[in-house]
């Protein structure tokens, strides 16, 4: 492992004034967004002043801000919800697929009791805001459980001129803790933890949006790609150790990536400047209707009117002389037409940019009135925001791996998981880090983890069952990804109790299997123990006697010539003996023709074939605990 660097605390406040010019951009994007949008930075003392009555006549600057809905939408667009997640199994061992199963069954709980929807939630408004964010997983040894948490680009930190989070040696996160608490965990480090200090003043940054308690200290995480690990207060290393896990685990988060630049673009940005105009333009609107409503009046000297008696009251008298000439209002010229028309321009302009439009709004398109145009129209604005959907979905699935990861490496005493199935029934299940996958592998259907999305899918799996094209079991697995975990809860027992049937019958007893029980599981299990070696290496009346479950299995009603049937059958190649009625009539007919030496062997072999029969007869299946078992015990059956 190499040596911690002495120089990481001036690289990291390199890193932050190389941030400080996107900084400030961040800064103007959260003001605008909360309707401070007649601003001016002011570089002497390093902070925005807002100049809201800057007009020369000093009238009032019109605010109308269109970002807020805007952004509104956009997150509605964003809204998360579970997605449906996958894990692959290491190799197809029935141990193997119980693990990645109990594996989905951690993820659900993991994503219920972390509260991830609510913390990516706030991960997306960064992203929107700043177009860059964060998630950072980590074990919490206090509390003996896994966190994720988002993470904001003023706490994020690369190394110096780098282009792409990826290139980047190391990620820097920064967070403030009470001083008392780090100086409880680091003991040893008192003399560091009290020299270190909390905030950057002179980062250039708005000193309204950036507000650090006094007790706070600031302390710099650092990962390597490498897998070093520490935390540093200042320049000094309170912390030195390495990260457990095969998975980086930060997942850096960009809105609109830019090659060459090492920070995305968020929505707001780009919207700045039109949204400057549409305030300039609405502003000079309403002081030309205030211009119009209240004209200016021309008055003669002569007149002998005094200029404070020309309030514009209504029913206001004016004395004048008459002789000097009378007063007289000069009409404003009207503004043009076109200014009117530039108005709408410049939101339209926004829309187009931002990738909204009135279909998206809750509006009818103008000219369009067919269902299917405006859904082509809602649409297209759907899939400008696919990108970002993509670099989402993507740190969910590498934040899922490492959440994996972690639980193998620290949950190794079982923890109890208390979760709601789709019912609303309580289930229970144990999860540890034996029954977690060795190297999980996670897949995320694209799309699926947001409602907008997931929801045209709920709709087409819906459509598919209805047309009979999919089984219904098939439609509550594809449905159960986000209404609950029932369904792969039952699935994990049903295997489960499968292969310790299965164990059972290996070790030689005879077991009970009831219409209750997970029969599909049960087939699979059996059925797949077939194809291998382990089955081979059995001896020849466990290998029959395993047949026999899975012939049971496959069609579980069958009366006893069924059975018999499907028993004989069961293999494709050798060309297996024909069942019993077939084989009569072709050997009636043999007879009829051959020789007396061949009807009289036929005639044995038809005696010992019906013998056959009455043995299989004689072993059907016996009442057990008021149901009918399937396979009937012998020694004992195992449940």
């Amino acid at each position: 492992m190499p040596e911690y660097p002495d120089n990481i605390g001036s690289q990291i406040r390199a890193s932050r004034n190389d941030k400080t010019t996107y900084g400030r951009v961040w800064d103007l994007c959260t003001m605008f967004l909360e309707g401070r949008q007649w601003v001016d930075f002011d570089r002497g003392s390093a902070a925005y002043l807002i100049n809201q009555k800057a007009r020369p006549d000093g009238s009032q600057r019109q605010t109308v801000n269109l970002l807020l809905n805007i952004y509104r939408n956009i997150m509605a667009r964003l809204a998360l919800s579970y997605p449906s997640i996958a894990v692959i199994p290491s190799s197809p061992s029935n141990d193997d697929i119980i693990k990645a199963k109990s594996s989905e069954i951690a993820l659900r709980y993991y994503w219920s009791r972390e509260d991830v929807q609510d913390k990516l939630h706030t991960a997306l408004q960064w992203l929107l805001v700043t177009g860059t964010t964060a998630i950072h997983t980590y074990y919490d040894a206090d509390d003996d459980v896994v966190h994720s948490e988002p993470i904001s680009p003023y706490d994020i930190f690369f190394e110096d001129k780098v282009t792409n989070p990826r290139d980047s040696q190391w990620i820097a996160i920064r967070s403030f803790h009470v001083r008392e608490d780090v100086e409880k965990a680091y003991p040893d480090k008192t003399d560091e933890v009290l020299a270190a200090q909390a905030g950057d003043e002179d980062s250039g940054l708005d000193s309204e949006l950036h507000t650090v308690p006094d007790d706070r200290i600031e302390l710099m995480e650092v990962y390597w790609r490498d897998g070093r690990h520490a935390i540093l207060a200042g320049d000094v290393y309170i912390y030195e150790g390495t990260w457990k896990t095969k998975t980086f685990p930060i997942q850096i988060i960009r809105y609109t990536e830019v090659p060459g630049r090492l920070w995305g673009i968020g929505l707001m940005q780009p919207l700045l400047d039109l949204q400057r105009l549409y305030n300039e333009q609405r502003t000079q609107v309403v002081h030309n209707v205030k211009l119009m409503g209240n004209p200016k009046w021309a008055i003669p000297k002569t007149a002998g009117i005094n200029a404070s008696s020309m309030t514009n009251r209504p029913g206001e008298k004016i004395y004048y002389n008459p002789a000097g000439g009378a007063p007289s209002q000069i009409q404003p010229v009207p503004l043009p037409g076109y200014v009117l028309d530039s108005i709408t321009r410049t939101q339209a302009e926004m829309h187009d940019v931002a990738g909204i439009h009135s279909v998206s709004l809750g509006k009818r398109a103008v000219g369009v009135s067919s269902g299917r145009a405006m859904q082509v129209l809602s649409e297209r604005d759907t899939s400008q925001l696919q990108e970002t959907q993509t670099n989402v979905e993507r740190a969910v699935r590498e934040m899922a791996k490492v959440v994996l990861e972690l639980m193998k490496v620290h949950y190794t005493e079982p923890k109890m998981a208390r979760m709601l199935d789709q019912t609303g029934k309580v289930v229970y299940e144990a999860i540890s880090s034996a029954n977690i996958v060795d190297d999980p592998e996670v897949f995320i259907e694209a799309g699926s983890a947001f409602r907008f999305d997931s929801r045209d899918r709920d709709q087409h799996v819906m459509e598919l069952f209805q047309a009979g094209l999919i089984d219904p079991e098939s439609a509550i697995q594809e449905l159960s990804f986000r209404t609950g975990n029932s369904f792969i809860t039952e699935k994990v027992q049903g295997m489960a109790h499968a292969k310790k049937l299965l164990d059972a019958t290996k070790e030689g007893y005879e077991v009970e299997i009831f219409q209750s029980d997970d029969l599909r599981s049960m087939l699979k299990v059996f059925s797949d123990f077939i194809h291998t070696d382990d089955f081979y290496e059995l001896p020849e009346e466990r290998q029959l006697y395993i047949r026999d479950v899975v012939v049971a299995l496959s069609n579980p009603m069958a009366s006893n010539e069924e059975f018999q049937k499907a028993e004989s059958m069961q293999k494709v190649f050798p060309r297996q003996t024909p069942p019993m009625d077939d084989r009569a009539a072709q050997m009636a007919n043999i007879m009829s023709v051959g020789s007396p030496e061949t009807q009289g062997q036929m005639a044995e072999e038809a005696m010992g074939l019906a013998g056959n029969v009455g043995l299989m007869e004689s072993a059907v299946s016996k009442q057990a605990a008021g149901q009918e078992a399937l396979i009937s015990p012998v020694f004992g059956g195992i449940g």
